[in-house]
């Protein structure tokens, strides 16, 4: 299997994030899985392939193993991995950079639609290539 590329990006819990218990809202996690799926997207994809399709979420799972309050860096990453049809999945782990302890660990099934007629489309093998690794 060819190695697909990672993406990572660090982020800064802020009081904003958190939840009444003062850790950060599960909600938020999913936020920045999101945003780091788009950010990878972006970087990756030409311009042309971005206007011709858009990604679609079909199920999100996440596993909880721990906490994080405001201060505390975490690094998320996220990398592609199986492509069925028009179904890509992509995987995510977050860690807490001062103890490198898992904080979530997380998937989620895309679905690939045409932007000109909304239906799927297959993921193929000239999508699947902008994220391997060279």
């Amino acid at each position: 299997m060819e190695k697909m590329n990672v993406y990572s990006c660090i982020i800064e819990v802020k009081a904003a994030h958190l939840d009444a218990l003062l850790h950060v809202n599960n909600v938020q996690y999913l936020h920045w899985m999101m945003e780091s799926a788009e950010a990878h997207w972006q970087l990756r994809a030409p311009q042309s392939v971005q206007e011709e399709f858009i990604w679609v979420v079909r199920k999100h799972e996440i596993e909880y193993f721990g906490q994080a309050m405001e201060g505390d860096e975490l690094l998320l990453k996220t990398w592609t991995g199986k492509a069925t049809g028009a179904s890509w999945w992509r995987h995510y782990s977050m860690e807490k950079l001062s103890t490198k302890s898992p904080i979530i660990v997380a998937a989620t099934q895309f679905v690939l639609v045409s932007r000109v007629n909304g239906k799927p489309q297959p993921v193929r093998s000239n999508i699947i290539s902008i994220f391997k690794d060279h």
